[in-house]
């Protein structure tokens, strides 16, 4: 799978929670995001637009990519026979850092623990949510 291809097949499945996604559908459209974030950033920078206006822009800017991400991650863990909730790990990371302020030592760490067990290989042949994906 190409670079333009997982983009589009994301983009397609925007709301497609069933199924099983490649790692390479998977990583790529996570650099997709990447891209995105650092050019709107780079854009807005060079606009001159005010921290206030970056954020709020930045709000509205993660609208439309975050459904095909949860989607996409759902579809990946179903990739390991996993079920889509889990990447609901990233929930205490956020509240200890909102609430206890660990200065995201938590979810960083959390971050980092998931895109190593994203990278592995998936469940062999056919499993609970399909038949293993294509690259």
């Amino acid at each position: 799978m190409t670079f333009g291809d997982s983009i589009s097949t994301c983009l397609k499945k925007y709301f497609v929670f069933k199924g099983r996604a490649s790692k390479y559908e998977f990583w790529f459209f996570a650099l997709f995001l990447i891209i995105y974030f650092f050019v709107i950033g780079f854009l807005l920078g060079m606009a001159g637009v005010s921290d206030e206006g970056i954020e709020t822009a930045g709000v509205l800017l993660v609208l439309p990519v975050l459904c095909p991400y949860i989607a996409v991650t759902a579809r990946r863990l179903h990739d390991f026979n996993h079920s889509g909730w889990m990447q609901l790990i990233f929930v205490p990371g956020w509240i200890a850092d909102e609430f206890i302020g660990t200065g995201w030592v938590i979810y960083t760490v959390t971050l980092v623990l998931f895109a190593i067990y994203v990278s592995q290989n998936p469940t062999k042949g056919k499993n609970r949510f399909g038949s293993a994906p294509t690259k």
